[in-house]
């Protein structure tokens, strides 16, 4: 059986079998490493991608709360309004009633 591996005063020797194999294993493990790194720059792309997404899409939500925030106090405005309105309807109704029947304690008679 012949050493793969001789160590001479030339320095170290190999077969060309040995040498065959180790350029092999390197060249494979540069196309793999670049396939793997090519691969993590296209998933990072596709997260920056969706990351400019996500957060328009965080503006756009925002915004559209904001209206729905003034639009909401809009309407409490105008139920607070229906509700004096109410208020004041009903204090008319009763002073109305309170003087077509003579009542007594109606504020208005001068007794």
């Amino acid at each position: 059986m012949t050493q793969m591996i001789e160590n001479s005063e030339r320095g170290i020797t190999l077969t060309k079998s040995l040498a065959w194999t180790i350029l092999v294993a390197a060249l494979t493990g540069g196309i793999w490493i670049g396939i793997q790194i090519t691969a993590a720059q296209e998933g990072i792309a596709t997260l920056s991608d969706r990351q400019s997404e996500d957060r328009l899409a965080i503006k756009l939500n925002a915004e559209a709360i904001n209206v729905l925030r003034s639009s909401n106090a809009r309407i409490d405005e105008r139920l607070t309004g229906i509700e004096n309105s109410a208020t004041r309807t009903e204090s008319s109704v009763s002073e109305i009633l309170r003087y077509l029947r003579g009542d007594q304690f109606n504020p208005n008679r001068g007794d």
